[in-house]
């Protein structure tokens, strides 16, 4: 199955414009569209074993650069094949011991570890993890494979989240108002680990042309997301004090960050995140059960510029020519998906025409 790109050097100029808040031509927008894949068309591998759809290189590849060559990633879409194990979210909290299940050939699931908040476990990275070894082993593989695509680290997540699944969400919550001493020591202990594992993981996977994490947005230097989804249940003065240091650490330890802020219960907390001055711009991801449609948040995505922020959003086809009119193209990375290769190429046209027009509007 042949996995290409043909305008990739195009894509990164303008996808390096838009880290520094320029435009090249028109606005930077990740398109992707099903195409039918090239190749000898020949079967996937099965099983029966659930663990081996996340961990068995045999197994893991093909099915991930079946996905890629069925794709065409238009724009400044860039073929990536998923972190590994794919389909494991906030896969750290295995690295630090916790247990792991497999609901789904989709989704596995990790257990809490800390019963006791005076005694916690071991903290610190282990390279001799069997997650972590698994990891690895799998990045490896990918990277000495990769024909066309790249590879980009584990969905290390955010380490307050991490020490919620360490520690159970309900249990994390209550510990808030009964024993919050430790909370902010084991964030940071959990941010070291953090570190380490994404220095790890990058030492592989940049090999295949830049650093990539879940949300595929290209860069040359330095690059991950921050979390913190569990914000969403405690007050601004509570994130400030325990989670906010370790936030804003993270900034100053890998070059470019991009704060994944999800679901309107996370807004409370914009305003501290955007004083971090090292925090380069802000995800918006309107949540589940948000019940309002993209365009409706544009006040806040105004807010995010205005404060000098890069902001990358997803949106609906319909929908890019008003985000379009009514945001600044400096700075802004939208990102969506069309139903043919043919429409993909005529929306990107239409990027490149409203993207003009707003600019001969505004001179």
């Amino acid at each position: 199955m042949k996995i290409h790109k043909e305008d990739t050097e195009q894509a990164r100029r303008r996808v390096e414009a838009w880290w520094n808040h320029a435009i090249i031509d028109r606005a930077v927008i990740r398109v992707t569209a099903p195409q039918e894949p090239s190749g000898d068309g020949a079967s996937l591998p099965v099983t029966d074993d659930l663990e081996r759809y996340f961990t068995d290189p045999d197994i893991v590849i093909p099915h991930a650069e079946a996905q890629l060559a069925r794709t065409y990633h238009a724009g400044e879409a860039f073929p990536v094949a998923p972190g590994v194990p794919i389909g494991f979210v906030a896969i750290l909290a295995a690295y630090l011991g916790s247990r792991v299940s497999f609901k789904s050939e989709k989704h596995a699931w990790s257990y809490p570890i800390i019963d006791d908040p005076a005694n916690l476990p071991d903290l610190d990275f282990d390279p001799e993890n069997e997650w972590w070894q698994k990891s690895k082993r799998l990045m490896e593989a990918f990277a000495e494979r990769a024909d066309g695509y790249h590879v980009c680290v584990p969905d290390l997540n955010g380490p307050s989240e991490i020490l919620a699944r360490l520690r159970g969400t309900q249990e994390l919550a209550l510990d808030f108002a009964l024993n919050p001493d430790y909370i902010e020591p084991a964030v940071a202990r959990i941010t070291e680990a953090w570190h380490r594992c994404w220095q790890e993981a990058t030492q592989i996977t940049q090999k295949t042309g830049g650093y990539f994490y879940w949300m595929r947005i290209w860069s040359d230097r330095p690059s991950i997301d921050l979390q913190s989804d569990f914000s969403c249940m405690i007050s601004p003065a509570m994130f400030n004090e325990h989670f906010l240091p370790s936030l804003e650490k993270q900034t100053h330890m890998v070059e470019r960050t991009i704060y994944h802020l999800d679901g309107p219960d996370a807004i409370r907390h914009l305003d501290a995140l955007l004083a971090l001055p090292e925090l380069d711009g802000i995800q918006w991801v309107p949540g589940a059960g948000a019940g309002k449609p993209v365009t409706a948040w544009i006040p806040l995505l105004r807010r995010i510029q205005d404060a000098g922020k890069l902001v990358y959003a997803q949106c609906p086809n319909p929908s890019v020519e008003t985000m379009l009119t009514e945001l600044k193209p400096e700075g802004l990375m939208l990102a969506t998906s069309c139903k043919t290769r043919e429409e993909a190429d005529e929306l990107l046209k239409n990027v490149m025409k409203w993207t003009g027009s707003r600019a001969a509007a505004k001179g």
